[in-house]
């Protein structure tokens, strides 16, 4: 079955809004073997949808539109949907109460765009929303199907998680999709790849890598297009080849990422990590604790942008700040001693650099990062990077490297 999205929004065209709905999409129907062949953006206007809608019927057999179904006056996805199947838009009261009982409930009533919103083309099948007032909404139409949904992320997916998916389940034509991801970090993927040429040369046709490639990271995957259990024990030993030749670059697999990594090995040692950062300015305490579980490793870290505060509660020597400057590997190796005292952790890790656009000099320019990272046992690592990125690209960047140092230190590499 040829699957076709389309995303509908001017946010969407105009560059306000990145188009994260459809990347989502296309993996998880992916997973269920439903290929997308196509993606369509089109902005709010009635007849642009229609004429949409019409390409992607002519070319698919199951279109999958999002955005367009709130209350405001720029949603007009129900009303292009009307049109295109040439339908009334008739009251849905159980859509209006759970409208007014959400509203009830944050001790508001619904305004009179909400009444409208839950006036719904007429012969659609009712996908209800978990999380928000616009509902889904399913039709049959001349032997295909179009599945509308929220463009709000975080109702899309309660949508798709606990009614599309188990829908598109019964149109799938190809096999389910088997995929494996190595999340590998500190090498690029022309080098990765390269270390695996003969693995990939040698895999049979259903089975395909990916490389994602991102700063300082790259995600392999290795995905099998079958059901057969044969084919499905031939990728297993392909995903143990690849384990074995890239294993000092893994840093975790599927859903464990670098941080988690990091997280792992913290509570296999019983330690408690901290940060001393500058350049970075929270990004690396960010990284770490955007996870669940996180306070379990992480107790925190100081912000110390300023020397005033590096000398204050870091015990960087303002001898080696006026000497070596701010950014030097003298400053980031106390930095990171610092931290172990202040927070009283086991292990820190410090950044101090000049993530730009300015403060760059020809001893140090733009982009010079130093990275600390010390342990109770006197261990100190320090390394210097040089990036040439934009600012927060290089913020992003030396975060990253601070924690690929740090799960190298913690594995005594």
């Amino acid at each position: 079955m040829k699957t076709i999205l389309l995303t509908i929004g001017n946010e969407v065209l105009n560059g306000q809004v990145v188009d994260t709905n459809a990347a989502w999409l296309a993996q998880e129907l992916l997973a269920e073997g439903l290929p997308v062949v196509e993606k369509w953006s089109v902005a709010d206007e009635i007849p642009a949808i229609v004429e949409a809608l019409g390409h992607c019927l002519d070319k698919g057999d199951l279109v999958i539109t999002t955005g367009g179904l709130g209350p405001t006056q720029d949603d007009l996805t129900c009303e292009a949907l009307a049109v295109f199947l040439k339908v009334g838009r008739v009251f849905h009261a159980p859509t209006y109460e759970g409208i007014e009982q959400l509203f009830r409930k944050l001790g508001r009533l619904p305004s009179a765009s909400h009444l409208d919103q839950a006036r719904l083309p007429e012969g659609a099948g009712i996908l209800t929303n978990p999380a928000g007032t616009a509902p889904g909404m399913h039709f049959v139409h001349m032997g295909k199907h179009i599945i509308s949904m929220p463009g709000v992320p975080f109702e899309m997916k309660a949508i798709f998680n606990t009614q599309v998916r188990k829908l598109v389940q019964q149109y799938k034509t190809g096999p389910k999709r088997f995929s494996h991801t190595f999340n590998t970090v500190g090498e690029g993927e022309t080098l990765l790849e390269d270390l695996i040429h003969d693995i990939t040369a040698g895999a049979p046709s259903n089975i395909r890598f990916s490389f994602l490639p991102d700063l300082y990271r790259v995600r392999i995957r290795v995905d099998l297009d079958s059901e057969n259990p044969e084919d499905h024990a031939a990728w297993l030993d392909i995903i143990q080849q690849v384990r074995l030749k890239l294993h000092r670059y893994i840093a975790g697999e599927n859903e464990t990422t670098l941080e988690l990594a990091i997280g792992n090995i913290l509570r296999e040692k019983g330690w408690m990590m901290g940060t001393a950062e500058s350049c970075t300015g929270g990004m690396i305490g960010h990284m770490i604790t955007r996870n669940a579980g996180s306070s379990e490793y992480f107790k925190g870290g100081i912000l110390a942008y300023s020397n005033e505060l590096k000398s204050k509660f870091l015990e960087v020597d303002p001898l080696t700040l006026e000497k070596e400057g701010a950014v030097s590997e003298a400053t980031v190796r106390q930095m990171a001693a610092g931290a172990l005292d202040s927070l009283d952790v086991q292990v820190a890790v410090a950044v101090t650099g000049i993530a730009g656009p300015g403060g760059g000099s020809a001893e140090k320019p733009v982009g010079t990062v130093w990275i600390g990272v010390a342990d109770i046992h006197g261990r100190i690592l320090s390394k210097k990077i040089q990036l040439r990125r934009d600012r927060l690209l290089n913020i992003q960047a030396a975060s990253t490297m601070a924690l690929i140092l740090l799960h190298r230190f913690l594995l005594g590499e």
